[in-house]
């Protein structure tokens, strides 16, 4: 086969070219492992929590959330010239571009300054280019072959071999004092456990410093400095808008050897739903609306502000035909507050719909209105695909979903017709605030506590909507060419 192909350039060529080598595959690193043995060993590292105290309600609960993966229409692709003995060169999508282009170096045993990196207005997909591995590649095939590499992984390779947002078990207790005649329900105390498969932040901060530091020592899974580092994001980053009395949210990563990545809102998403949700069990304890209890206990005025202009667009509260209801979901991030109803259709409850959205945010100093309406859509988007629809199957160490018809990701028809962003005046004269992900926990909260709203089912197990049944393409092999 290397003689039939040599000098053809296309991918098409390429494709064929793979598909004729005969390759006997290792197990890899994840041998033996599946969904189920993932999971056990994340609820295990979760540590005990405190018994609620005597004459309270205890709300228990456990929630899991899949692996997903970045899946960007553009597939990892990367050019290399690494034909010179003395540079290098580099043309790919990168989000970490000097770590990247000094790790490239120390790979071909140049200086750190002698490779040149050309960021190519690609997009980051989500922060799966925090890491540079297709780069990597192409740079060591460049430098064996003597020729300037083109490297582009197909479909699948892209969405099994490539880096997941890590699954996911939150362990909740929330102890609430229940309301008397005297004395109106409160919160006592609100714990959270999450067990993770350790995120790979061994990127560092964007230099070959804190990459080196947060891989350290090498050769092992779970390092000192990638701990270190993971732990500072979830600390910095994973808040609650509530005065939930004792609160207390910890993070227990467990190092499986599965390729991770940061992406989008890999702690925080998954944690302010599960909070979102047990929001909701608790204001059913006290009998409270979900609206009416939130702004009784939500810490910020801005935070208020958000939900009461919300409640008011949607008219929240409305009857709703059977099957469909309304959910709500709050949230703080980065300086920035929102709010968020969304009407959902549940009468097939294994493909749950949602049909609107109204979301209030306010992000200080508005420096781009546009900008901010777009990302609201599209963390609407991320939203609908993680609590609905998108997750990874993994079985004996490999996901099992192998291309767009597999990996069931939003589709157009999947996102709502209306959808109402309010931007909120800056009264109180507030900087602007961060924009990045900020507008995914909110509508991910609102979804799921839409769908038990409607379906009477506590949500627990993320996606929500039953996961399609397919033959998955065997390990190694390519799947068949799409046909027109």
């Amino acid at each position: 086969p290397a003689q039939q192909y040599a000098g053809h350039t296309s991918y098409g060529q390429a494709w064929d070219a793979c598909g004729a080598l005969d390759i006997t595959w290792g197990p890899g690193s994840m041998a033996g492992e599946s969904d189920a043995t993932i999971i056990a060993k994340l609820r295990a590292a979760i540590a005990p929590q405190l018994p609620a105290p005597p004459g309270t309600i205890a709300i228990d609960a456990e929630f899991t959330w899949k692996a997903a993966t970045a899946c960007p229409l553009e597939v990892e692709c990367a050019i290399v010239d690494a034909t010179h003995p003395d540079r290098a060169e580099v043309w790919a999508g990168m989000q970490t571009p000097i770590v990247a282009s000094q790790a490239v170096a120390l790979d071909l045993g140049l200086p750190l300054g002698a490779v040149t990196a050309h960021v190519i207005p690609s997009g980051g997909a989500f922060g799966r280019r925090l890491f540079w591995d297709p780069v990597q590649v192409a740079a060591q095939l460049s430098k064996q072959t003597g020729r300037i590499c083109k490297l582009m992984y197909h479909r699948t390779d892209d969405i099994r071999h490539t880096r997941h947002r890590p699954p996911q078990v939150h362990k909740v207790r929330a102890a609430v004092l229940p309301p008397t005649l005297l004395l109106p329900g409160n919160v006592l105390s609100y714990q959270q456990g999450i067990g993770i498969v350790r995120l790979d932040a061994r990127h560092g901060y964007g230099e070959i410093g804190t990459a080196t530091a947060g891989s350290l020592p090498p050769a092992v899974v779970q390092t000192v400095g990638n701990m270190n580092y993971e732990q500072f994001f979830f600390l910095t980053m994973v808040s609650s808008p509530y005065n939930y009395g004792v609160g207390k949210k910890l993070l227990f990563p467990v190092a499986i050897e599965m390729n991770t990545v940061s992406y989008r809102s890999v702690h925080i998403q998954p944690a302010r739903t599960v909070e979102e949700v047990i929001t909701d069990e608790i204001a059913a304890k006290v009998g409270k609306d979900p609206v009416a209890f939130r702004l009784e206990f939500l810490r910020l005025d801005r935070a208020k502000a958000c939900l009461q202009r919300v409640a008011g667009a949607a008219q929240w509260g409305r009857a709703m035909p059977p099957g469909f209801a309304q959910g709500v979901g709050v949230h703080q991030e980065s300086r920035s507050f929102s709010a968020c109803i969304v009407e959902l259709d549940a009468r097939d409850r294994n493909n749950c719909k949602v049909t609107k959205v109204v979301m209030a945010i306010d992000v200080g100093r508005v420096i781009s209105p546009s900008g901010v309406e777009q990302q609201c859509l599209g963390g609407i988007c991320e939203a609908i695909s993680l609590v609905l629809k998108t997750g990874l199957n993994i079985k004996d160490g490999l996901p099992l979903e192998g291309s767009y018809n597999q990996y069931q990701w939003l589709r157009m028809r999947d996102f709502p017709k209306d959808v109402q962003i309010i931007i909120m005046p800056n009264s109180t004269g507030a900087p602007a605030a961060g924009m990045g992900e900020v507008a995914m926990s909110a509508p991910s909260g609102a979804i799921a506590n839409a769908y038990a709203r409607a379906t009477g089912i506590k949500p627990r197990n993320f996606p929500l909507n039953a996961q399609p049944v397919f033959t998955p393409t065997p390990p190694g092999q390519l799947p068949p060419p799409a046909v027109a």
